[in-house]
This record gives structure tokens, C-alpha cells and sequence, in this order.
């Protein structure tokens, strides 16, 4: 072979030699981790359910029923609203003749407290204050959470829980605003016609309790006639006309106007006919 011919030979060998060191130096520049394919992304553990709460045992038969001149349970929440923005609209019906009341939205603790499907010729309808899923939160009808003279702060506006289950929503578009700096009374009716009506309202001494309450029942009083029930009771008097109790309602009476009553609101005669088909549950709200 010639000397020409080895040198070429010779380059061509060196040129082989150069490339496969640098090929083999950019192989050792390489992350492991790049380099590697990548794994397959191990499947996610299946979700661990939460677990059902077990309900607390009670018995219905023995649990209390309000009385108009008796106590509710000290568990009961007590609502003070000032307003009816914000309310739901709606009234809870009873699917049966007795149902539990809770403190709070909680079946893994007892009910403190059962409502019944009717009451004083009236059928039950109670204020829906707040939904839950599951839970709806109502005005108690009747009954006080203390007396005047040991806490008026807890007189009135005792709530409680339902199950859902347990009622049936109906919508109510009808209310009650009681204006005690007006001495007015203006009732707004299912199709937002308006009534606005002259009224006597509590004396200093023995003044309407303010807030929101509800339409307990229309039914006829010893001393004033056919009368409008509130879930409301006298805020200073722990009894009056000789009973257990001093029930606010709305009745015929003198004085519109005025400041008068011992709590409760007063209208002409002709006036309060606009307000006895008022069923219960109806929103009433004493502000001013």
C-alpha cells in the first residue's frame, strides 16, 4: 500500500474513534432521571366513605310538648331577628301527628322537645328561620324560654331543628310588620297588596316585646274576642287576667294610636277583619 494510502486510511480511523468518545461523552451529561422513561403514574386509592352517624335513641311518647304557660328546654336556641330579609318563605307542615324537635341539626344527639300537628283547633304550621341539607330550623309555637322576671332576653324567639323528612314546605308570601314608633299595623297580603292600619301598642310599663315572631292561631279569647295569637308573650308581666302566662295578640280594641295595652296590639273592628284569615306560621315582626 502506498504512504498516501495509509494516510488516509489512518484518518479515517482517528475520525471513527473521535466520534464515538463524543457521543459516549454526551451520554455522561445526561440526567439518569431524564434519561430513564418515566413511570406510569400508580392508580389513586379508591375514596374511604364517612361513616353514617348513628342516631341517638329517644322515645317520641316521652319526649315534652310545649304548654303556653310552661318552660321549653333550656337546649333550645333562641333566635333574635329583627328583620324578614333573609328569611327562607316558606312554613313547615308536619307529616305526622307528633314529630321531634332538636337543639341543633344533630341526630347523633336526642331531641329535646316534640311538636304536635295541631293545637287549639289549628293546624300546624311553624316559621321556617333556616335550611340545612337535611334540617329545617322553626319558630316553637308557643311557649316561653324563661320568665320575665328571671330573663326577658329569653322570653321569646325559642327555635329548634327538624329533619326535613318530617315536613312538608309551603311557600308564604303573607306578613306582619307591628310599627310601635308609628303605632301602625301593615299587613301584606299573597298578591303584595298592602293594608296599613292604626293600632295601640303597650304602655312604658307593659310594653310589646320587639322581634320576629309568628302567627300562632286565630281562635276566641275570654277578655278580648276573636283574637290573632303571636309566638310572643310579655317581655315585664310573668302572668295576667289570672293565668300562667301574658300571651301578646293582636284584637279589637281602644286606643289606636296610643300606648295603651299591656302588650298586646289593639285595632278598630273593621280593621281586624283584615287580619283573621291569617293562618299560623304567617312572619310577624314587632320592630320600632
Amino acid at each position: 500500500m502506498s504512504q498516501r494510502a495509509w494516510i488516509w486510511v489512518a484518518g479515517v480511523v482517528v475520525a471513527a474513534l473521535v466520534g464515538t468518545a463524543a457521543w459516549f461523552g454526551l451520554r455522561a451529561g445526561i440526567d439518569p432521571a431524564e434519561a430513564a422513561p418515566s413511570a406510569s403514574p400508580s392508580p389513586s386509592a379508591s375514596p374511604t366513605p364517612e361513616p353514617t352517624p348513628k342516631p341517638a335513641g329517644y322515645s317520641l311518647a316521652a319526649l315534652p310538648r310545649p304548654d303556653i304557660d310552661g318552660l321549653l328546654p333550656a337546649e333550645l336556641p333562641v333566635t333574635k331577628l329583627d328583620t324578614l330579609k333573609g328569611l327562607p318563605g316558606s312554613v313547615a307542615e308536619p307529616r305526622k301527628a307528633r314529630i321531634p324537635v332538636w337543639a341543633a341539626p344533630d341526630v347523633t344527639e336526642a331531641p329535646v322537645l316534640a311538636l304536635e300537628a295541631d293545637y287549639y283547633d289549628a293546624d300546624a304550621r311553624w316559621l321556617v328561620l333556616e335550611r340545612e341539607p337535611g334540617w329545617v330550623k322553626v319558630l316553637v309555637p308557643y311557649g316561653r324560654g324563661a320568665l320575665p322576671s328571671d330573663d326577658p332576653d329569653r322570653v321569646n324567639g325559642v327555635s329548634g331543628w327538624l329533619r326535613g323528612g318530617d315536613v312538608v314546605l309551603e311557600k308564604e308570601r303573607r306578613s306582619v310588620v307591628v310599627d310601635l314608633s308609628d303605632r301602625t299595623v301593615t299587613v301584606t297580603h299573597d298578591d303584595g297588596s298592602r293594608d296599613v292600619l292604626p293600632a295601640g301598642v303597650g304602655a312604658a310599663e307593659t310594653p310589646t316585646p320587639r322581634g320576629l315572631t309568628q302567627v300562632f292561631t286565630v281562635t276566641e279569647a275570654v277578655n278580648t274576642g276573636m283574637s290573632v295569637f303571636l309566638s310572643m308573650q310579655s317581655e315585664s308581666l310573668d302572668g295576667f287576667y289570672g293565668t300562667d302566662y301574658a300571651a301578646t295578640a293582636l284584637h279589637v280594641g281602644e286606643g289606636q294610636g296610643q300606648s295603651v295595652s299591656n302588650g298586646c296590639i289593639r285595632l278598630a273592628s273593621g280593621d281586624f277583619e283584615r287580619l283573621a284569615g291569617l293562618d299560623p306560621g304567617v312572619p310577624v315582626l314587632v320592630r320600632g
